[in-house]
């Protein structure tokens, strides 16, 4: 009974441990955030600066597998790893991006805690830089 009892003690601790070291950026992004808004980079002019969503699209963060699952209208569209990591361009401060690993691409990061959201830049090839792309508003949905 003890034995059984300092297992499951170590067990639970271990778990503890696990989740702890899951680094800040990757637990804010974890869960499943739904397209709200693409605001358009360089927009022609007359046309819309921003476009609600006409599809449901829902991205999935897992912070502890660093998996990441587009789904479109309830068909999944893409699934790779990713991961954080700081990116730089034209020796600018760099920033918090989001690294897919399965297509070499990245998205700058911004996270509105106001809105309980977040905002991927467009995606651009790793190296290379992207200017005046559109902007995708995610609202966390669990």
């Amino acid at each position: 009974m003890k034995t059984t009892f300092f297992i499951i003690a170590m067990l639970s601790l271990m778990a503890c441990q696990v989740e702890s070291t899951i680094e800040p950026s990757l637990s804010k992004i974890n869960g499943q955030w739904q397209l709200t808004k693409t605001t358009i980079g360089f927009p022609a002019p007359n046309s819309p600066t921003e476009i609600k969503a006409a599809n449901t699209e829902i991205i999935s963060f897992n912070a502890t597998s660093k998996t990441f699952t587009r789904t479109i209208n309830g068909k999944v569209t893409e699934t790779t790893d990713f991961d954080i990591q700081k990116v730089s361009y034209n020796n600018s401060e760099p920033r918090e991006a989001v690294v897919f690993t399965k297509n070499q691409t990245y998205a700058f990061l911004t996270f509105d805690d106001s809105n309980s959201a977040i905002i991927l830049y467009e995606k651009s090839p790793i190296g290379a830089i992207l200017a005046d792309g559109n902007s995708y508003h995610y609202q966390k949905v669990k």
